[in-house]
């Protein structure tokens, strides 16, 4: 989805406005009710199995080089543990069964690359159903359960329930971008097709020196980190935030300076 066209929303020139705009404006960028969103987040799945998939990539196999199916399935001939005792046969064996083990990689399964989608989009849908619940409840003016979680964000609303504009973007933004994300990811864990060249394991993630936790998003609604602010699915920083994180920042670095000078 391209960027949205807030603008478009807000014809006067005010600050606060009307929470029930909130949900008006996420329905019409969605072209659906609230309820509808949120049935449709909440419902859609991963509905292929290892089982399917296994069946798929095996005759992808067939299909596409039938040769090498016979070769890696057919017995290997033993030679000597000590390569400097191998025969030219030998060497062209090995030479052939490298390569060969390389192509046959396309049509293994690796079961972690299933677990890795089900996890990125469980963690999606827990984000999804936060924002919502905040902005319904912001736009039916039901905010006193949720007066922690605005406060956390810096969600600032009026006397009479109303939200600035600035809040409201703030909030649609990120519900957007993870409904758009829930969908792409649950689109390519149900695509078989995706497991012929899309392949994560656990062994390879830290042999590349990445943690598990580096590969799916924040399960938090907001990061209070600059540096992380314009990631996409998290509700921004507010310019209050980013000033106090600013002001803590500078703090830091003059302790550093003082305790370098001493």
């Amino acid at each position: 989805m391209k960027n949205i066209n807030f603008e478009a929303y807000f014809n006067e020139s005010k600050n606060y406005y009307d929470s029930k705009i909130i949900i008006n404006i996420l329905e019409d960028i969605l072209g659906m009710s609230i309820d509808e969103i949120r049935k449709m987040a909440m419902d859609c799945q991963i509905v292929v199995t290892k089982e399917q998939i296994e069946n798929y990539l095996e005759q992808k196999l067939i299909e596409e080089n039938l040769e090498l199916k016979k070769r890696i399935e057919s017995p290997k001939t033993k030679r000597s543990s000590n390569a400097a005792q191998w025969t030219k046969q030998d060497i062209k064996d090995f030479s052939q069964e490298f390569v060969d083990g390389i192509r046959a990689s396309r049509y293994c399964f690796e079961p972690y690359t299933l677990e890795y989608f089900k996890k990125y989009t469980t963690i999606v849908r827990n984000k999804i159903h936060l924002l919502l619940n905040l902005i319904e409840k912001i736009g039916h003016k039901d905010s006193q359960t949720i007066q922690d979680v605005l406060a956390d964000l810096d969600i600032v609303l009026d006397e009479n329930g109303n939200i600035l504009k600035s809040d409201i973007i703030r909030l649609i933004t990120p519900t957007v971008d993870n409904i758009n994300d829930l969908n792409a990811q649950l689109s390519k864990a149900n695509d078989l097709s995706t497991y012929l060249t899309f392949k994560i394991s656990k062994s390879s993630l830290y042999k590349d020196g990445f943690s598990e936790k580096e590969i799916y998003p924040s399960q938090a609604i907001q990061i209070k980190d600059l540096y992380c602010d314009d990631m996409p699915g998290n509700v921004k920083l507010s310019e209050r935030q980013q000033q106090a994180l600013k002001e803590d920042q500078g703090k830091v670095m003059k302790k550093i300076l003082t305790l370098l000078s001493d």
